[in-house]
């Protein structure tokens, strides 16, 4: 059987095999039977020849087709390979007794120069073992199309479960990037509250977007960077509530973000931990700077902040296990991070990854939707 385009399902491989594998076969012995008639049997009709060619190839693709059907609802292959060969062979050497019984009174006519050098006895076995040849190589390409079938399958069996697994463990890391901050942001609303009650309302609606955007980013793979800069300043701004002088905030952004993707609460996860352990957790507090960079198709971000970095802060800092961890599952080895302290107690959180989602994260996006 001829190979087939690979990415066809399997009820088209085996047609396409079928028409192909037969048709080419039947122009071949149609070639053969003619040019062997017309040299040893003049007189003979190379017409009736080639009909019973026809018909004998025929009935072998009709056969063909019956042990096709009997192997793949039996579905044998999955049964185990021993007993996949032996029933399968069973069938086609039943098919290979029909086929010569069907065929031999044509023989002695067509072949009949054949029989009185060789004798009848010597004309069965040659049929036996010309037929026996052409349903091994039937059956055999069945097992291995039937194997190449399955083979596939599993393949996507364990990609779709691969996948399965790793959205659920993406989804699973996006509902734990819950913002701390709103314990803090709720005591500053009810202190200004009193205060100023225009900018109370006005931080508590800041608040409730920074809140829907957090909700909503765990049935999102990814947001645009233009959105994800926004809520960075809301959360800044809700924070000066908070900490007023001692943050001072220095941003470094690009003037078009043209069009790049990044895992929501990713930049203002950074930007969260840097205010944390950096000026909030500082009686002078400190500048936080945050920086954007497109450049070859990257996302470059770099947060610092004053301060240590200490190994408790280190394996306690919000959301950084879990940032590293969305970063490989998303962008594999293309994504990287790290933290790190700095000459003057500065302490650098730097993250670097495609500026668009990887096509197998972007078909998994699709599938959710």
């Amino acid at each position: 059987m001829s190979a087939p385009p690979s990415h066809l399902p399997l009820h088209r491989l085996y047609a396409f095999g079928q028409f192909a594998g037969w048709g080419s076969f039947l122009l071949l012995r149609l070639f053969l039977t003619a040019t062997y008639v017309a040299k040893t049997a003049p007189g003979a009709s190379i017409v009736d020849a080639c009909v019973f060619e026809a018909f004998s190839h025929f009935a072998g693709a009709a056969w063909s087709h019956v042990v096709w059907s009997w192997l793949t609802r039996r579905r044998l292959i999955e049964r185990g390979w021993r007993r996949f060969v032996g029933e399968g062979q069973i069938v086609a050497n039943l098919g290979t007794v029909l086929l010569v019984l069907l065929a031999w009174p044509f023989y002695p006519t067509i072949y009949a120069a054949d029989f009185e050098r060789f004798g009848a006895v010597a004309m069965i076995w040659l049929a036996i073992g010309q037929n026996t040849m052409i349903t091994a190589l039937w059956f055999w390409s069945f097992v291995a199309l039937l194997y190449f079938d399955r083979t596939r399958r599993l393949e996507l069996e364990r990609a779709e479960a691969h996948a399965s697994a790793r959205e659920a463990q993406l989804h699973a890391l996006r509902g734990q990037v819950n913002p701390h901050f709103l314990f803090n942001s709720f005591n500053s609303l009810r202190a200004l509250i009193a205060l100023d009650p225009a900018r109370a309302t006005e931080a508590l609606t800041q608040l409730s977007t920074l809140l829907r955007y957090s909700l909503s980013g765990t049935d999102r793979l990814v947001v645009p960077l233009a959105e994800e800069l926004h809520i960075v300043r809301l959360y800044l701004e809700l924070e000066s509530l908070r900490l007023g002088t001692r943050l001072r905030v220095t941003p470094r952004l690009p003037e078009s973000t043209n069009g790049a993707v990044l895992p929501p609460m990713l930049l203002q996860g950074l930007v969260e931990n840097a205010v944390k352990f950096g000026p909030a957790a500082l009686k002078a507090g400190g500048e936080l700077a945050y920086r954007v960079e497109l450049a070859n198709d990257r996302l470059h971000l770099r947060v610092t902040n004053p301060g240590r970095l200490t190994a408790k802060s280190d394996s306690t800092a919000l959301g950084l296990h879990n940032l590293r961890a969305r970063l490989s599952l998303l962008y594999g080895d293309a994504a990287t991070f790290s933290l790190r302290e700095e000459p003057g107690e500065l302490v650098v959180a730097e993250a670097s990854f495609p500026a668009r989602l990887p096509e197998s994260s972007a078909r998994a996006t699709r599938s959710e939707e």
